[in-house]
């Protein structure tokens, strides 16, 4: 019987991903576990599955991936149990456990949904900018701060997700906000007044 090669997305371990693809960015992907309510991001990693003897090569350019997700594991680690943030469970060599938010992202549930009362509309106004303020009080800029990474729980409270692209800034020091390429936390509250005016429409 001849032997089939196909490529496959794999763990940082080498292993095959168990679970449903539920969305890809550009540093990784999101892995919903169907036996638990978690969902898992993890670098985006390929292999090629030989069917015939049942082995998987991890592609040789999947070093560029890993150190994407580095960041993101520091930032999760310095924002466990900020108000307003995804629940990280778990932190490994594979990537982030997080907990599974069954309404989805604000975009998707804009897009899908009647237009929310301005009461709710507020709610989900006022939680971003606590929610923003807290990182920065620990000196994290967020960046990616956008309707797509912020998810809704099950009491429509908004969760942000997605620090890939943050900056960590030192503990020890009370400088102004800057990272090393100039972005500010002024920038931040542009990205934010974008998503107040999606919202707010």
């Amino acid at each position: 019987m001849a032997s089939t090669d196909m490529t496959v997305v794999i763990l940082a371990d080498g292993s095959n991903i168990k679970g449903n693809i539920i969305a890809a960015g550009m540093d990784g992907y999101i892995i919903r576990d169907t036996t638990s309510s978690t969902v898992m991001k993890v670098p985006k990693l390929t292999g090629t599955y030989n069917s015939a003897d049942r082995s998987t090569k991890p592609n040789v350019h999947n070093n560029m991936y890993t150190n994407d997700l580095s960041r993101e594991k520091e930032a999760y680690r310095r924002l466990q149990g900020v108000h307003g943030i995804a629940n990280c469970l778990k932190i490994s060599a594979n990537g982030l456990v997080f907990e599974f938010y069954t309404n989805g992202d604000l975009e998707d549930y804009i897009k899908h949904n009647p237009p929310a009362p301005w009461k709710q509309k507020m709610n989900w106004i006022l939680q971003i900018l606590d929610a923003v303020i807290a990182c920065h009080k620990i000196r994290v800029l967020v960046f990616d701060i956008a309707l797509r990474n912020l998810m809704l729980d099950d009491d429509m409270n908004i969760k942000l997700i997605d620090f890939a692209n943050s900056s960590l800034l030192p503990l020890d020091q009370v400088t102004e906000l800057m990272d090393e390429d100039g972005y500010t936390a002024e920038m931040d509250l542009l990205h934010v007044t974008n998503v107040i005016y999606s919202i707010s429409r």
